[in-house]
């Protein structure tokens, strides 16, 4: 390099090699094996004297938080304010807008939230474990009440434009509980299965229940053994549901038992978009359609047989040797048109020790005219799907449930029109399926990025100080436009002043390395860079992220996997950005390009085509390091070109980037006098080695055994570099080598390997420094070549390290800066030290709670701030340097952020449509429930809440461009009844309304007039009821 050639280096006697031979360094060139392995010996002396300090100087102190304490176990989303809350574990509830706004609830009670539902877009309604009732306000962001349920929950149904929840219970059940009023309904269902059908039998709980999507005046409620429609007006059952299979019928199980009569167990129930038909659930897997009106049995099938309900001759048992999925939860999904329905059927099994879960998709296409089609074409049309497909969940975890994040509005149970669907597993990692396609993703961009410690979960974490200018210029490029939440407004916060802005870094389950600035609200675009190496290995398994290392001034990033393999990144601007995909000619090329790595024997393989095509700026692939020795035990990707990575079979590669090329390969194994097995950890600095009256390209390696390897980078005939071996010293009492940082003996600033220090190579101008090693429960200060040190021991392990160089504001001396060494043990001790003399500056304690299993994952940047791993899955953010020190007021803004915009509006909830009304069904309005259910007697509104949610209904149909309900165009809204004589009145009425355009589910008179004798009697009769009914004005 050009660099190396400047006269000012004529007056230097050899300036890249030692002279020092005695300290038993290698001569040979960087390939050839060292003869000897000189070990120094540690000698004890004097602590170096330091710059008197002051602890005042130092403070602890918590900035940030990012993730959660405790897995997730539940979830909710409200469409109108484009909201998300996920329940913890330990009882916390996060509640997630745009960007990076954030609500945090704590519960009093500490038990975990089960499960939650948002109302009116400013309620949030949830019952924890202890089944306790709580009420939180979206609006105040507090707990308005909490109220003790009579027994045990075991279902719950809200809607998004009442103030009333349904509970169902242990004991059957079901009571309805007044939010804005907070207290219970006089009206109680009992349990009806016990009362009205199988009174000898055992108590039966709620097991499901469900609001009419047409006519909030029926609900459906399923038991155990029957599922019944329950008409909240009449305070009788409309219809019921019950579910025999005679003798040799197969049923969704034929494994046992076909011989007898039997009534499978009810697990779920569900309305038809349209009111008009019902599916039960069953535990055998039966999936079975029933007419809603008639009571009548339409289709009863399972995942791949239909009719299952009809008794065989000859059928016995047939006990299946492979795995039966058994069917976790079903959403029946509606298309942007109600009509236009599918069918998401959760489904998981064993088979021996391997999982296997995934989603069913049964494409049911539009549904037939209702008035036309008789039983056995609405048979049909549930057996003889239009599509059928399953998506594979590759995951270990179970599935818990699942959650679908409609776009079309808040109703339909929350399925109308959904994208995407979230999973929920056990372990509280959270999947995301695209809906319809089935395909998973993982797109970081499209939740918070607090999200991604579950989506999917973390394998590696740290943190890394990057330079203010280039981390803004970074994200400024890359503003994310794709998120999924658009509720909330941040809190402004100010930015903090400092020239080195912390970031943090996340590997994955699914090989995605994920990188986000360190703040909450100093910044309003939560960028999060999410770069992901499954297509560059054309490889969807074993590929979870085990070391990454990041070079924030060249913006190079590694990462390695769990095979070893090691990929290299360059943030650029894409060669082969085509989003359009127009450069079609070179598609064929690139595709043979992507074989697997399996069938390359080179090791560096260029993967630079494999960038994706969707993605103008940001990491590019450029080279995949396949060795094939093992798992990387140590990664580092240095800002001056050069990558080491040391693998567990004790093999350790330096590459240069710029080739690429490998200029150093050997096993240290087979180094004489070394008694490590392989490298933990890596640096690269600039400084002065022992006496050589020059700087050189030092590479540390630690190794562990404690072992400090030192090695030169020196230029080579014809712009390569070679590594020299130079000593290795045994550092560290314990263990494996954490960390190595190298600083300035003058400055105390980082001697770290830069592109401004290796262009002042040619210099020829020496900078002497020391080397800081960590241990497991030790810190040395070397100062190589020469062997003085200082030491410190520690009574627990040490979890991270680092050297920080802080502005400090002095009164006399104005603003200087302070070099420091942080230590952070695995009990959450942080201890402050001087350099190099390692005087006790400050000790104190993580303000956070730790995990010693996770804290690993931590890291101690320059910039004078620690992240600390809390937990599996939260990362704390804190700085060592007080206020006063900075010159700073206080920054603790207690303002949170905002989540209600009462500038949003409720859709209009659907109606029944005008068939439904013809035959007399008779739609409750939602005033006319709180009559109901209320009381005259109700007592005036406790929360200004529902004041303001009242306001933001939509009480009227709101029409599009076409004259007709925007929501409502597909024929759900209320007809205008007029007075009649006679039946023949009614009928004209009928007419009327179809010539008017009120039904367009039916879509015009014709269809109307096939079902016009079987009608005509039917709405007669219903509108005498209706007469009847006047007193609540219904």
């Amino acid at each position: 390099m050009d660099m190396f050639k400047s006269k000012r280096l004529k007056n230097v006697s050899n300036p890249f090699k030692s002279n020092k031979s005695s300290n038993g360094e290698s001569k040979g060139s960087a390939t050839k094996q060292s003869k000897t392995a000189p070990i120094s010996k540690n000698i004890n002396v004097p602590q170096i004297p330091s710059v008197s300090s002051n602890s005042k100087l130092f403070n602890i102190r918590e900035l940030f938080n990012f993730g959660m304490n405790g897995k997730v176990i539940s979830l909710a989303f409200d469409y109108t304010q484009s909201l998300l809350a996920l329940a913890t574990e330990t009882g916390e509830l996060h509640i997630y807008g745009q960007n990076q706004v954030e609500v945090i609830f704590s519960v009093q009670t500490k038990a975990p939230i089960v499960r939650m539902s948002f109302v009116k877009g400013i309620y949030l309604v949830a019952v924890d474990a202890k089944d306790t009732i709580l009420v939180m306000s979206i609006y105040s962001k507090k707990v308005l009440t909490t109220v003790f349920s009579p027994s045990k929950v075991t279902c719950m149904e809200t809607d998004p434009s009442l103030d009333w929840v349904l509970f169902g219970l242990q004991s059957g059940s079901v009571i309805i509980y007044d939010i804005d009023r907070n207290q219970m309904s006089t009206t109680k269902i009992e349990n009806l299965q016990k009362s009205k059908f199988f009174p000898k039998d055992r108590l039966s709980p709620v097991v499901s229940i469900q609001w009419n999507p047409r006519d909030v005046g029926t609900i459906l409620i399923s038991y155990e053994q029957v599922t019944v429609t329950y008409s909240l007006i009449d305070a009788e059952i409309k219809q019921q549901f019950i579910y025999d299979l005679p003798p040799f019928a197969p049923g969704g199980d034929p494994s046992k038992n076909v011989d007898q009569l039997r009534r499978p167990t009810v697990i779920q129930s569900l309305y038809h978009p349209n009111s008009l038909h019902i599916l039960t659930v069953h535990a055998d897997n039966s999936l079975v359609f029933w007419d809603a009106n008639t009571g009548q049995l339409i289709q009863a099938r399972s995942l791949l047989e239909t009719d299952v309900n009809i008794p065989q001759q000859g059928l016995i048992n047939n006990p299946s040797k492979e795995a039966k999925p058994d069917i976790v939860k079903i959403a029946w999904i509606a298309q942007n048109n109600p009509e236009y329905t599918s069918l998401l059927i959760a489904t998981k099994s064993r088979m021996g020790t391997e999982l296997l879960q995934g989603f069913t998709m049964i494409d049911l296409g539009g549904t037939p005219l209702y008035t036309i089609t008789s039983y056995d074409g609405m048979s049909n049309y549930y057996s003889k799907t239009t599509k059928e497909k399953y998506f594979v969940l590759n995951n270990k975890s179970p599935m818990e449930t699942f959650l679908p994040i409609p776009r079309r509005s808040p109703y339909f149970a929350g399925c109308h029109d959904p994208g995407f669907i979230l999973i929920l597993l056990e372990d509280g990692e959270v999947e995301t399926l695209l809906y319809p396609s089935g395909f998973f993703t993982s797109k970081a961009s499209l939740f918070p990025p607090n999200l991604s410690w579950i989506r999917p979960a973390v394998t590696k974490s740290m943190a890394v100080a990057v330079p203010k200018k280039v981390w803004l210029g970074m994200m400024s490029a890359n503003a994310n436009k794709d998120s999924l939440l658009k509720g909330g407004m941040l809190a402004k916060k100010p930015i903090r002043r400092q020239e080195f802005r912390s970031a943090i870094v996340t590997g994955h389950t699914n090989g995605s390395v994920r990188i986000w600035d360190a703040s909450h609200g100093e910044i309003d675009d939560a960028v999060v860079f999410d770069i992901n190496v499954a297509q560059i290995l054309n490889r969807s398994i074993h590929i979870s992220v085990e070391q990454i290392s990041f070079a924030t001034e060249t913006l190079e990033l590694a990462m390695a996997v769990e095979t070893g393999d090691v990929v290299l990144f360059k943030f650029e601007t894409n060669q082969f950005f085509d989003p359009q995909n127009q450069n079609k000619a070179k598609d064929l090329e690139m595709e043979f390009r992507r074989f697997s790595l399996n069938d390359y024997k080179q090791i560096l393989i260029d993967v630079r085509s494999r960038a994706s095509k969707l993605v103008k700026q940001g990491f590019m692939p450029s080279t995949v390091v396949h060795a094939n020795k093992g798992k990387v035990s140590a990664l580092k990707n240095s800002n001056i070109g050069f990558v080491g990575i040391g693998y567990e079979d004790g093999t350790f590669y330096v590459i240069d980037r710029r080739g690429p090329a490998i200029i150093y390969g050997e096993n240290m194994r087979h180094i004489p006098g070394i008694r490590s097995q392989s490298v933990t950890s890596v640096e690269f600095a600039i400084m002065e080695y022992g006496e050589d009256g020059y700087s050189s390209i030092l590479l540390f390696c630690g190794t562990d055994a404690g072992e400090l390897i030192t090695y030169k980078i020196l230029p080579e005939v014809g712009g390569r570099f070679g590594v020299q071996f130079v000593e290795v010293i045994r550092s560290n009492d314990h263990g494996s080598v954490l960390e190595i940082e190298a600083f300035a003996k003058d400055t105390h600033m980082s001697c770290s390997a830069t592109i401004a220090k290796m262009q002042a190579l040619s210099k020829g101008l020496p900078v002497a420094g020391y080397v800081s090693v960590s241990g497991l429960n030790d810190v040395r200060i070397l100062k190589m070549g020469k062997s003085k040190e200082s030491h410190k021991s520690f009574k627990y392990p040490l979890a991270a390290t680092g050297v920080s160089t802080v502005p400090i504001l002095s009164p006399k001396e104005g603003r200087k800066f302070k070099t420091v060494l942080t230590t952070l043990l695995v009990n959450g001790d942080i201890k402050i030290f001087s350099v190099p003399d390692l005087k006790e500056l400050k000790s104190s304690h993580s303000p956070a709670p730790v995990h010693s299993q996770y804290i690993r994952g931590s890291s101690v940047l320059s910039n004078g701030e620690v992240a600390v791993r809390v937990s599996q899955y939260k990362m704390t953010l804190l700085t060592i340097v007080s206020e006063d020190a900075l010159g700073s007021s206080s920054t603790d803004n207690n303002a949170t952020d905002t989540l209600y915009n009462p500038n949003l509006r409720i859709p209009y909830r659907p109606q029944v449509n005008t068939l439904q009304w013809a035959r007399g069904t008779v739609y409750c309005t939602p005033d006319q429930l709180d009559l109901l259910l209320g009381g005259e007697r109700r007592s005036a509104s406790k929360y200004k809440e529902s004041a303001i949610a009242n306001g933001t209904l939509t009480l009227k149909p709101t029409t599009g461009s076409n004259g007709r309900d925007a929501l409502q165009e597909h024929g759900y809204t209320k007809p205008i009844r007029h007075a009649t004589k006679g039946r023949y009145s009614v009928l004209k009425s009928v007419s009327r309304t179809v010539e008017t355009h009120w039904d367009a589910l039916e879509d015009g008179f014709n269809d109307y007039a096939t079902a016009l004798g079987e009608g005509m009697n039917d709405a007669v009769e219903q509108t005498g009821k209706d007469i009847v009914k006047g007193s609540l004005g219904i």
